[in-house]
């Protein structure tokens, strides 16, 4: 059910949403930094909902290590809540 909800969210996912949610998680993010995430999250985002964690290597050498291990801890805690 959540897979779903998700699919159709992503669908009208924009910068602006990315850059809340962090703001909400009190992650600042440049405009680079939002661009980097949303275009990640539109490419990837079947292999992020069905749990294939090997994507994030494309992600990790676009961001700085603290962002990325920011990401991947809000990753893990969603994923154990919702997928």
């Amino acid at each position: 059910m959540y897979k779903e909800l998700a699919l159709k969210y992503i669908k009208n996912l924009t910068p602006n949403d990315i850059n809340n949610y962090a703001k909400s998680k009190n992650i600042n993010l440049s405009n680079d930094e939002i661009n980097i995430i949303f275009n990640f999250i539109l490419n990837y985002y079947e292999d992020i909902l069905n749990k294939n964690t090997s994507v994030f290597d494309k992600l990790k050498p676009k961001i700085s290590n603290d962002l990325y291990n920011k990401i991947i801890l809000i990753y893990e805690e969603n994923k154990n809540k919702y997928l």
